[in-house]
């Protein structure tokens, strides 16, 4: 009954924005991810200025869940009542381009005189045709608890900058206190991935037929991390929780160190003021690349929409300098398009932590990309799974990690010469 009560206001929000609108006007359907309802008041006033400037249009707001909206907007193409435009994480482009679900939008951008970071460009970019326009932007940092560091006889200059530098980092604070300095997923949502792609390490061959983590570099890479779990230095929860735990770890005080995006902060700074108070910011762990990965939210304007031409003007609309400034404001989230980077408002300091972490993930965004290029394929959801089953049998089940890196490898085989 709780549960029914709390969705009731959002209900109404949603319902007060759905109405059907005169038949004189184009209706376009919006859907994002899990904006609702603390972004209610952000997203009614662009959608009204929107509305203003272009009275012959209505925008339907819908706010869907994050885990359902794959399956959401599958269900809704199936049914022939998909949106017109799209919000999802561009993660999931390459399974719904292998679908061509997605409208080039190289021209409406090109008109627009729109300029977007090259780097984000290329997460929404499949064989020369732009399937979404990058919105909303996190890139990694890392953040310690000050006192759990100096307790342990660290100093904040020792903050690890490489994964060669964490993995006896991590050890050493272990033989010290006998806690644990760090939480990363290694098993379920594995980040292991990501570490390969800094450390120049490739998951599969250059045409994408075939997989090589199982290489001998990669083995002896992956074991090392193994090896850390099965030392009791990293916590079980690294090994079957889901991506979401790295934040509840560090801000119950269970671990010193979290390597995630400065997004993070306002959920630590409201749930756990106190670890917040004791929280430092410092760059992002890399590889030999020296590259970390971009995260990138997107919009997509589908191929069956009606009205292609106003749906990607909304979704450039909902993009633009003034409009991602204004969200990034809110979020502790990055912007996309070149003008709002610029801004003062990513290079002040007002001594807090967030401040640091935006101007340092600010500083850090040109040197983001693509390091889990596996996500390029069709199927990566498959892939993704192939590997952290991979991870989960040898740090549970005690199989030799080459022989589950091989077995993973048969599998990808499969996928990804799948026609």
């Amino acid at each position: 009954m709780k549960r029914f009560l709390s969705i009731l206001p959002l209900c109404a929000a949603l319902l007060a924005l759905s109405c059907t609108a005169p038949a004189s006007k184009t209706t376009i359907e919006f859907w994002t991810l899990q904006l609702s309802p603390t972004f209610n008041e952000y997203f009614y006033s662009l959608i009204a200025a929107y509305e203003k400037e272009h009275p012959e249009v209505h925008i339907r707001w819908v706010d869907v869940p994050y885990d359902a909206a794959i399956q959401k907007l599958l269900s809704s193409a199936v049914a022939g009542n998909a949106p017109d435009v799209v919000n999802l994480s561009a993660d999931f482009l390459a399974k719904f381009n292998g679908m061509n679900a997605f409208a080039d939008l190289s021209a409406a951008v090109s008109k627009s005189g729109q300029h977007f970071l090259p780097n984000a460009l290329d997460l929404c970019s499949f064989n020369g045709k732009l399937v979404a326009l990058p919105w909303y932007l996190n890139t990694y940092v890392v953040l310690y608890n000050k006192e759990l560091i100096r307790t342990a006889g660290f100093s904040e200059k020792e903050i690890p900058a490489t994964f060669r530098e964490l993995i006896p980092f991590i050890r050493e604070y272990k033989r010290r206190t006998g806690k644990f300095a760090f939480f990363w997923n290694i098993g379920k949502d594995s980040y292991l991935p990501m570490m390969l792609g800094s450390e120049n390490i490739p998951m599969t061959d250059a045409a994408m037929t075939k997989a090589v983590f199982n290489s001998t570099e990669g083995d002896s890479t992956i074991s090392e991390w193994v090896r850390l779990y099965k030392e009791g230095c990293l916590q079980s929860e690294s090994v079957i929780k889901p991506g979401s735990t790295i934040v509840e770890a560090y801000q119950s005080g269970q671990v010193a160190m979290i390597f995630t995006g400065p997004v993070f902060l306002k959920r630590i700074k409201s749930n756990a003021p106190s670890i917040y108070e004791r929280t430092g910011v410092a760059p992002a762990v890399v590889g030999k690349s020296g590259k970390h990965e971009l995260a990138a939210m997107s919009l997509s304007v589908l191929t069956s929409s009606s009205h292609q031409a106003e749906a990607a003007d909304f979704a450039l609309f909902v993009t633009n300098g003034d409009n991602q400034l204004a969200f990034s404001k809110l979020t502790t989230t990055f912007p996309s398009v070149t003008e709002a980077l610029r801004d003062s408002f990513f290079s002040s300091d007002d001594s807090s932590v967030t401040s640091k972490a935006r101007r340092m993930g600010a500083e850090q965004l040109p040197n983001a990309g693509w390091l889990r290029t596996y996500l390029l394929h069709p199927n990566f959801d498959r892939l993704r799974d192939a590997f952290d089953e991979a991870i989960q049998r040898t740090c549970l089940k005690d199989v030799p990690v080459h022989e589950s890196l091989d077995k993973a490898a048969d599998e990808w085989n499969t996928i990804l010469n799948e026609r």
